[in-house]
């Protein structure tokens, strides 16, 4: 598992870790992206929408994150509007 920290102001969710963000759940999207080291060879994008999120976007959300690092992100930081 990589080493991260999770922080959110209520409504946008960042993951980060010391190789740059991770993943982040905002109101018109979600990004999960390669750590910065991988990102020149493999691209950025693991999973991004650009569009309002809902509810069912923070499942998939919390979903991609375990996929693609095994990051578990707790209920507690699930924006308010939900």
């Amino acid at each position: 598992m990589i080493t991260h920290d999770i922080s959110t102001d209520g409504r946008t969710v960042w993951v980060n870790s010391v190789d740059g963000l991770l993943g982040r759940f905002g109101l018109q999207g979600i990004d999960i992206h390669r750590p910065l080291s991988e990102q020149r060879t493999q691209g950025e994008c693991l999973h991004c929408t650009h569009g309002p999120t809902t509810r069912a976007d923070w499942d998939v959300f919390v979903v991609k994150m375990r996929e693609h690092f095994r990051i578990d992100v707790p209920k507690k930081y699930m924006p308010k509007r939900f």
